[in-house]
């Protein structure tokens, strides 16, 4: 059996928060990028090029992504905060047994939630390259 420690999914509170947070701002971020990309697609003074079309409608795709990435990671860094606070709840009410399920369930959700992170961040630095390429294209 686990040596489980009743403070283990205490001290897994705090970090499930700051995750969250940081999971809240890339959300932010990528909400304001999709409603840049509208605001200039909406301008008709700008001179919609095939290669400008290419370019908007791969960001399109790559940003449909990382939002629902961004989504599926918040409410797993949600469930394993949720189950964290549950497992608290049950070591409160001595039952053990079912605390470290839920502590176990917490952690697989957490696991799960930064998994999606990375992939995430891959997505977005890929989004980057094409930027700097695109730049890099332009000095040329």
């Amino acid at each position: 059996m686990i040596n489980f420690e009743p403070s283990m999914p205490v001290m897994l509170l705090p970090a499930i928060t700051f995750l969250m947070i940081s999971f809240g701002t890339r959300f932010t971020v990528i909400s304001n990028l999709i409603r840049k990309i509208h605001d200039e697609s909406s301008e008709k003074k700008i001179t919609k090029t095939e290669d400008y079309r290419n370019r908007i409608n791969s960001e399109i795709s790559a940003l449909n992504t990382r939002l629902l990435l961004t989504q599926i990671l918040q409410v797993t860094a949600g469930l394993s905060f949720l189950f964290s606070v549950i497992s608290v709840l049950l070591i409160l009410l001595n039952i053990e047994n079912l605390s470290l399920t839920f502590f176990i369930s917490g952690l697989i959700a957490l696991v799960i939630s930064i998994i999606l992170f990375i992939i995430e961040i891959t997505i977005s630095s890929k989004s980057l390259r094409v930027h700097i390429s695109d730049v890099e294209n332009e000095d040329n």
